[in-house]
């Protein structure tokens, strides 16, 4: 046991006197907090408005086109003339034309564009102008309606809310599917990138040769238990300063700009419909927005149990794939590629993965429960189900097979680490 401890004590030492250890631990987290706030600075930039000729033959739209900051509207009297306007000016972003048919309503309108194509969101934005005043003019024209007394019906739903039947709390499926996605990923992604570093710390003791010196006076077994056992704890203080170091640069982030932040959450907000309609329309006008269905829904997860059992499944995942990869590095050549090969040793997970729109279709299912039994898929499988809760008892039985499975591969895993390494 002794020197079990000696070998974790000096690879876990080794892993964190490293430069490139502490150089991703704070690279990574200013990167994170950079995602997070690059496109907030994007979406709160000035934008240029932009300009679209607009010929209309049918008379329907050019009266109702509305500008907006990011578009303007011009009428022009002909196709031809539209054009030449717009070779001669660079504001010009499309020209709009509405040609007549012999129907009644226009079916077809053609957007001209520059040879750049124009942004899909001012398209959208023309696109959606064009359908409301075609809808305005059928119900105004054929219906004889006013369009906004149709609009505050229109605008008026009822929200399902999925509550359980025990608890009696609000399920929110919507929000914790995502986190499931999220989490499953993460795990893969964990594995696989501090599973490459357990292949490559075997792979140079294995060309320096060092390792035969350090055989000679421990056990195959302890020194590979050492070394996973170590790289795992590694990984862990890793991701423990990344979360820390993360929250902490996204909270100065944040802080550096109150005003910017608040104007994108503002943006992100669905905006409530302004209607004419009865008391009664206007009760059901605004439904509940985007952010607060998730912030309602990830407050209705247990977090700090999911990040607690997210490190105990990274930590036993890590544990029985790195006694594995650490066998499979005994015995490539040099020249193998280390990330194929642990992308091959990590299937199972990407299985789960590539099967996850299945399996949260019935996060209790049999399928579900048999991949977070099964020791090679607990970790994926046990995150893509634990936003939705698992029994205690699976639990604690896919964490005692993972265990098992670890010190089983461990036993097989130093036949193998010194057969190839002698």
């Amino acid at each position: 046991m002794k020197k079990l401890l000696l070998i974790l004590s000096r690879e876990y030492r080794l892993r964190l006197r490293r430069p490139s250890f502490w150089v991703l631990t704070l690279l990574v987290p200013l990167l994170l907090a950079a995602l997070y706030a690059l496109p907030v600075v994007v979406a709160s930039g000035e934008k240029e408005q932009a300009e679209v000729l607009v010929v209309d033959e049918t008379g329907l739209f050019e009266n109702g086109l509305r500008p907006t900051p990011e578009v303007s509207f011009r009428r022009m009297p002909s196709l031809d003339y539209a054009r030449r306007t717009m070779d001669t000016s660079d504001r010009v972003a499309a020209i709009l034309f509405i040609p007549m048919r012999e129907f009644t309503i226009p079916r077809d309108a053609f957007f001209y564009h520059r040879s750049s194509t124009p942004p899909l969101a001012l398209q959208s934005l023309v696109d959606s102008q064009l359908q409301m005043l075609l809808r305005n003019a059928i119900i105004e024209g054929v219906y004889h309606l006013e369009p906004s007394v149709y609009h505050s019906v229109e605008s008026t739903n009822i929200r399902l809310h999925p509550h359980d039947a025990v608890t009696g709390r609000e399920s929110f499926a919507r929000v914790k599917s995502v986190l499931a996605v999220v989490l499953a990923a993460l795990m893969v992604l964990a594995l696989i990138v501090f599973g490459v570093q357990v292949m490559r710390s075997v792979r140079e003791e294995k060309n320096s040769r060092v390792v035969e010196v350090v055989i000679a006076s421990v056990r195959p077994l302890q020194l590979l238990v050492g070394k996973v056992v170590a790289v795992s704890l590694a990984a862990l203080t890793q991701l423990a300063l990344w979360v820390v170091l993360t929250s902490l640069a996204v909270s100065l982030v944040r802080s550096s700009s109150p005003e910017l932040f608040a104007y994108a959450e503002q943006q992100l907000e669905a905006p409530s419909v302004a209607s004419k309609g009865t008391e009664a329309t206007l009760q059901y006008a605004a439904p509940l927005s985007l952010p607060d269905e998730a912030m309602q829904g990830l407050a209705a997860v247990d977090l700090p149990t999911v990040a607690a059992l997210f490190a105990l499944f990274f930590l036993l995942g890590l544990l029985l794939y790195g006694a594995l990869l650490a066998a499979l590095a005994s015995r490539l050549d040099p020249d193998a590629d280390t990330l194929q090969w642990t992308l091959v040793a990590a299937s199972p997970m990407l299985l789960v993965l590539v099967l996850a729109p299945w399996l949260l279709q019935q996060p209790a299912g049999t399928l579900a429960q048999c991949f977070t039994l099964i020791p090679f898929t607990a970790p994926a499988a046990a995150m893509l189900r634990l936003p939705f809760g698992i029994g205690t008892l699976q639990l604690a039985l896919a964490v005692l097979l993972l265990l098992a499975s670890f010190f089983l591969a461990a036993l097989l895993a130093a036949r193998t680490y010194r057969r190839h390494l002698l």
